[in-house]
């Protein structure tokens, strides 16, 4: 999980998450950091590099594009303020998602054998996969969480979600770099209570100059019911569910307020685009950004 990878990894234009990311590197005033940024977004300092600049986003409100922003904003303040916290505390932040974003459609957790999650990197991710953990937990009985991920850079906030699943919750949350030998460490590990989460919407851009080794894949961007756009992305999980013997499951976002969990049919993940971490991605392809309606 690598929302904000470093700069050197994507193309030099400049980027709004990577701004953002730079101005809260060794800030210590880290409030004041958010709130000047959010100051000088509505004051049109970064209109250049905003969401309506992507291709196929031109048309969207100017709500949506500034919520884009200070979602991207948020989530890369969000580790400091859980670093913070203590498990009681961020178990509470974590549920504290629930009114936001609620399960809506969940099918296919009956199936036999351990789980295989495709899911994408949503604003509120962190605190999606502790509560979706905890919610398999009750639902299904599953005691072994594996997050795979690429491994480019730590992330403060997966060892906040271990601490709560495994202190609150007893789930145990492993963390699974995408290096070496990773699938036979994964199937050494499964059993048929054990969920994997992969994070199946990394662009092209996230693995810099090295081309992926693994198939594209799709998400598709909506914002509102007229607007829909397929973006590519980075995925071989299709055939690694299938190679574990898993059952192959999708959990995307139909809806700004709706989690669906569904039995994975090969259809592209939904996620409003404002809420899709990489949507700067798009504003640095120009016109590449997208290919049209997604099916």
């Amino acid at each position: 999980m690598n929302a904000v990878s470093p700069t050197r990894a994507f193309a030099a234009q400049a980027r709004f998450d990577t701004v953002v990311a730079e101005a809260f590197a060794g800030a210590r005033a880290t409030r004041h950091i958010r709130d000047h940024l959010i100051a000088r977004l509505h004051r049109g300092a970064f209109d250049g590099v905003l969401l309506r600049q992507a291709e196929g986003f031109s048309g969207i409100p100017e709500a949506v594009e500034r919520r884009a922003a200070i979602n991207t904003i948020d989530f890369a303040f969000e580790p400091l303020v859980l670093a913070s916290l203590s498990v009681a505390q961020a178990e509470a932040y974590f549920a504290g998602i629930e009114p936001v974003l609620r399960v809506g459609e969940a099918r296919g957790l009956d199936r036999p054998g351990p789980l295989w999650l495709d899911t994408v990197h949503h604003a509120c991710v962190f605190s999606v996969l502790a509560r979706m953990a905890a919610f398999l937990k009750a639902r299904r009985g599953i005691a072994d969480v594996v997050l795979l991920h690429q491994g480019l850079r730590p992330e403060p906030r997966l060892g906040v979600a271990a601490r709560v699943l495994g202190q609150v919750h007893g789930v145990r949350l492993h963390l699974l770099p995408l290096q070496g030998d990773w699938f036979a460490r994964l199937a050494r590990r499964a059993t048929p209570q054990t969920a994997i989460f992969s994070l199946c919407d990394m662009p092209p851009e996230a693995f810099g100059s090295v081309p992926p080794r693994r198939a594209l894949g799709r998400i598709a961007l909506h914002a509102g019911p007229d607007l829909r756009r397929g973006v590519a992305t980075v995925s071989g999980s299709a055939a690694f569910a299938c190679r574990l013997g898993a059952a192959h499951l999708v959990l995307d976002y139909p809806a700004r307020d709706t989690i669906r969990l569904r039995p994975h049919d090969g259809a592209p993940a939904l996620c409003p685009v404002e809420d899709w971490v990489f949507w700067p991605v798009l504003v640095a392809r120009g016109g590449a950004s997208v290919s049209g309606p997604a099916s």
